[in-house]
């Protein structure tokens, strides 16, 4: 399927950033970034910014991962673009959830807002990758006249739950959580350093190279004093969601975006659902999003992270375009 823009075609990064400068003289690459701390009711939410000052594009990463996600794309970025890449709880630098509480998607669409609100933003740019992508459609769903661009790289739609299979999810998690709460005050395994790596790689399959694995373990692991590391992470991520949502819920949410919306999804990965599921919730984006694009990128889940050079270019084609009007 194609929608938009062409899948066969790449624009190369050299191309892309010689007919940019021409135009925008005063767009030169990405500075270096920059740490944030925002504050929380129960502790903070870290994250980075590059180009401080420009036109906001707040980046969302995926399960397991942190802001570290963007350490490639975000050096490639027009200067005029400022990204915000945050750790959602319980990833890279930012606090884990409080003890006795139990995580759920929505928990990212208000981390999502608490930031909005911390920089006092009108509107938003969303970039997200996977569980980040899902969060940002949802949150442009909740709050349609706030998002104005939205990218979601691999991934159509969050994975919804049939109804006959909730009971069942259900009780696994709680019994996954409170086995998992009997644990967190205890120290976590430690490493040398290739191993951590090795095991980082392993965790995610085929989706990441060991460069990959070395930048996301920056923010995601820490080193003692006898020079072992262990993963900094809440290990109550890898539990499921206590509860999913249904398509049903989740077309109602497609139902209410306003915003531009530009699918990037990569080849070496599935849909996640069934084809079909994928078509008619795309279709209600073709009718209800002010533009949608959609576009494959040769690559695995984490393309933008292995392969910025791939994908930099037409997302800043997308959101300058937005930034040249403002």
């Amino acid at each position: 399927m194609l929608r938009g823009l062409s899948s066969s075609t790449h624009v190369p990064v050299k191309a892309f950033f010689s007919r940019i400068m021409s135009t925008h003289p005063h767009m030169a690459k990405s500075t270096e970034p920059k740490e944030i701390s925002i504050p929380i009711p129960n502790g903070h939410i870290a994250g980075k910014v590059w180009n401080e000052g420009g036109t906001p594009i707040l980046g969302l990463h995926g399960l397991m991962d942190n802001a570290g996600t963007w350490d490639g794309v975000a050096p490639l970025l027009p200067r005029n673009l400022s990204l915000i890449a945050i750790d959602f709880h319980g990833h890279g630098l930012s606090s884990w959830y409080p003890a006795g509480v139990y995580r759920h998607y929505t928990g990212l669409l208000l981390t999502i807002e608490r930031v909005v609100q911390h920089f006092g933003w009108e509107e938003v740019n969303l970039l997200g990758h996977s569980m980040g992508a899902g969060a940002g459609f949802m949150y442009a769903g909740t709050f349609p006249e706030k998002v104005k661009k939205l990218v979601m790289i691999d991934l159509v739609k969050p994975i919804s739950t049939p109804p006959s299979y909730q009971p069942e999810r259900t009780a696994k998690s709680i019994s996954e959580l409170i086995a998992a709460e009997a644990k967190l005050n205890t120290s976590p395994p430690t490493y040398d350093y290739d191993t951590i790596v090795e095991k980082q790689v392993k965790s995610y399959g085929l989706s990441i190279t060991e460069k990959s694995a070395k930048i996301l373990l920056k923010r995601g692991s820490v080193k003692h004093p006898d020079g072992q590391y262990s993963f900094s992470y809440d290990p109550r991520l890898k539990i499921g969601y206590m509860f999913g949502m249904t398509f049903e819920q989740q077309k109602e949410f497609a139902e209410r975006l306003q915003c531009e919306l530009f699918i990037l999804k990569a080849t070496a990965r599935p849909m996640y659902e069934l084809q079909e599921t994928c078509d008619e919730i795309m279709n209600i984006y073709e009718k209800r999003a002010r533009k949608f694009m959609y576009q494959k990128v040769e690559g695995t889940h984490h393309v933008h992270l292995n392969h910025p050079e791939l994908v930099a270019p037409v997302i800043s084609q997308f959101f300058s375009k937005a930034a040249s009007h403002l």
